[in-house]
């Protein structure tokens, strides 16, 4: 990573370094969603196959989940990635910074 890429951690808003230790994480968020036909269609290929999943998947193996919205790249310190919820508290940071 080049300087000029370094913004400070997602969470606590402070620099990657400011503790001391030179690691931090970079972390890319890609909400997704699931689609209920194309999960509905692969169930009937799998009974029409007499529940043999794998070849079920020769014939039909589709994109069950697709990408909702655009990948959020964020910089996260070691401190707050040790934190619990870790997930929930990235997507809410990236959610406020969007502009609505």
């Amino acid at each position: 990573m080049k300087a000029g890429e370094f913004k400070p951690c997602a969470l606590c808003g402070k620099g990657v370094m400011y503790t001391g230790l030179p690691l931090f994480y970079k972390v890319t968020v890609q909400r997704m969603g699931i689609d209920i036909r194309e999960v509905d269609r692969a169930a009937g290929m799998e009974r029409f196959m007499g529940g043999h999943v794998a070849l079920a998947r020769v014939f039909h193996d589709p994109d069950i989940a697709n990408p909702i919205g655009t990948p959020v790249e964020s910089l996260v310190c070691e401190d707050c990635a040790m934190e619990p919820n870790i997930l929930a508290q990235l997507n809410e940071s990236t959610s406020a910074a969007k502009p609505t």
